[in-house]
């Protein structure tokens, strides 16, 4: 199993722990433990293969430092290549230099097969990233065993693509475990409290978020409270200056900065309702953190969101992305609401996750047989 910036840790673990109750055995090549990380693959067999001087303990930022994480990026590869000889098959999460990864996967499938989620079927969302990191993501998913995707959406796009249908499987993201905490105190003033979590980056729509708010009448805005918070890997002062000049003052708050396991279950346990104003996406692990609070949740019409959210109104509100007035409006339904009925995972659990990524695994060893054979 392959997540080298260990970009979706809770994911990685429930996986883990499907995969095991089903008879197999993972073992994740990833990168060491930052300051204040907690190990959430504690459970399971991991080799810190990448980025030993610029990520984990030592983490470092900055263009200088980027490159040298390139070349620790191609030394992990390297070692996950003389790994792989070890495994039956080798399962990327995550490939974030395609350009670099796609000849480690030509490599290993040599011997075994390799399988990729698909998690994000617009690459990066649609982030503006380097040249290194975008080009050759297209071509890269055709090297692939089998190719695994959250939503039908998912799948229906790379067959837009040209990728052969019969190597497309579509598993849902499962609900993710929520730490128990108590909800953080808050100020007894009435407000009903919508909160926006995770890394935030350009698609997530804070920046949308923002001039919703500037839409809906300062007597009603005054009711609301609006929560932003998580590791900002974008600006986010031109976001407090729009805030300000819109004069939104208490009804908004970003808390830029990653927050411990206990302090996000605290926050996330406090929130009468979450918002997803995202631009793109195809599955979130922010959403299926909160699936289990019972809160109203308000996201854009896409992915996972119009899957698990649907439209009957009885478990959250659905807008077109980027329409900020559509996402004001749902902002104001939402105060005093309660979700009728759960979000549709279409899954029930890990351990159905595990058997399914399981099948997916075991035909793609037996393709590996059959042409042994032949």
């Amino acid at each position: 199993m392959v997540d080298p910036s260990l970009f979706t840790a809770p994911y990685d673990a429930a996986l883990s722990d499907g995969l095991q109750t089903n008879g197999t055995r993972p073992t994740w090549a990833t990168r060491a433990l930052r300051a204040n990380e907690e190990d959430l693959l504690a459970m399971t067999s991991c080799l810190p293969f990448f980025y030993p001087f610029t990520d984990g303990p030592r983490r470092r930022t900055g263009a200088a430092w980027r490159a040298v994480k390139g070349l620790e990026h191609v030394a992990g590869l390297r070692r996950l290549q003389k790994e792989a000889a070890r495994f039956d098959l080798v399962h990327f999460q995550w490939a974030p230099l395609p350009m670099l990864d796609v000849r480690a996967v030509r490599r290993i499938r040599r011997d075994r097969p390799v399988v990729l989620t698909v998690h994000d079927v617009e690459p990066f969302n649609g982030r503006p990233v380097s040249a290194a990191q975008s080009g050759g993501y297209h071509a890269m998913l055709g090297e692939f065993d089998r190719l695994i995707v959250h939503t039908e959406q998912g799948r229906d796009a790379l067959r837009t693509r040209g990728l052969p249908a019969d190597r497309i499987h579509v598993i849902p993201h499962g609900v993710l475990p929520l730490r128990a905490a108590a909800p953080e105190p808050r100020a007894d003033d009435g407000r009903w409290r919508i909160v926006l979590f995770g890394r935030l980056q350009a698609y997530k729509g804070v920046d949308l978020l923002v001039e919703a708010l500037g839409l809906i009448d300062p007597a009603v805005r005054a009711r609301i409270e609006v929560i932003v918070a998580g590791e900002a890997q974008m600006p986010v002062e031109p976001i407090l200056a729009r805030a300000a000049d819109l004069k939104l003052g208490a009804s908004f708050t970003l808390r830029a900065g990653r927050l411990s396991e206990d302090a996000m279950a605290a926050l996330l346990r406090s929130a009468d309702a979450f918002v997803f104003p995202y631009r793109a996406i195809d599955a979130s692990g922010v959403l299926h953190l909160v699936a289990d609070l019972h809160r109203w949740l308000i996201a854009s019409d896409i992915g996972a969101f119009r899957t698990m959210i649907g439209k009957s109104d009885d478990t959250g509100d659905l807008v077109p992305p980027a329409d900020t007035q559509a996402l004001a409006d749902a902002i104001v339904r939402s105060i005093g609401r309660r979700p009728q009925a759960p979000p549709d995972t279409g899954v029930s659990d890990w351990t159905q996750i595990g058997a399914m990524t399981r099948d997916v695994y075991d035909a793609a060893l037996a393709d590996r047989g059959r042409s042994a054979a032949s």
